[in-house]
């Protein structure tokens, strides 16, 4: 009985922080090393308000996030005077690391575009990349700048239909100058430079209003 309980008291103490931790995808660039986030996203007051923010939180960045059905749900922000055309909702992990591996599920509703992005370690965070999603397309797409300064190339797309009222999952990895990005079965796979920087921001947009996102996580990766 002695046995037991100790026994018990180990895995207590050794039990992942994340609670139900996801095990790591099938990956063909990265080599998935630790858990470096994990959420559901099926609670309130998992994303930190907006304004400075801590390594190892989520950010509620721009537009407004509320939960619906156990998930995040988007809103973009609406247009202003600063913002003419108002801005997608973003929800980034605040972290500085290399290469990562992510996985995540989304439905899109009535949005009409949703992304799986990354920004680098400056102040501000400028952007690196983007997997882009339309309802009858993805890609990739490397980033530069910020704000007005934004600049964006896309490398490879491919047409796919994604189900707007349908769960759908997404694994991306980005190991030195190349990402991958496999969305429900189908794989793109595209190579730039500016992929090999440090990322310091690693999270989800949407436009329009009505985007759904839970069971996000993010590894720590080293090329295989």
């Amino acid at each position: 009985m002695l046995r037991l309980i100790v026994f018990a008291a180990v895995v207590c103490c050794v039990a992942p922080a994340f609670g139900e931790a996801p095990a790591a995808p099938e990956t063909r660039l990265c080599k998935p090393g630790k858990l470096v986030a994990f959420e559901k996203f099926d609670k309130p007051n998992v994303m930190v308000a907006k304004g400075k923010v801590e390594a190892g939180q989520w950010r509620d960045g721009l537009g407004d996030w509320k939960t619906v059905d156990g998930a995040a749900y988007a809103i973009q922000e609406a247009p202003s005077d600063r913002r003419p055309n108002g801005h997608e909702a973003v929800c980034e992990y605040v972290t500085d690391m290399g290469d990562f591996v992510l996985t995540a599920e989304f439905k899109m509703k009535e949005a009409p575009q949703v992304a799986f992005v990354f920004r680098d370690t400056n102040q501000p965070n400028l952007h690196q990349g983007r997997v882009m999603i339309k309802p009858d397309a993805f890609w990739i797409q490397k980033m530069t700048g910020i704000s007005k300064e934004t600049r964006r190339e896309e490398l490879k797309r491919v047409k796919h239909d994604v189900d707007p009222d349908k769960w759908h999952t997404i694994t991306i990895e980005v190991c030195g100058d190349r990402m991958r990005a496999v969305l429900d079965g189908q794989e793109i796979e595209a190579a730039h430079q500016r992929f090999l920087d440090r990322k310091g921001r690693i999270g989800f947009v949407a436009r329009g209003e009505g985007a759904l996102f839970r069971n996000v996580a993010i590894w720590e990766a080293a090329a295989k």
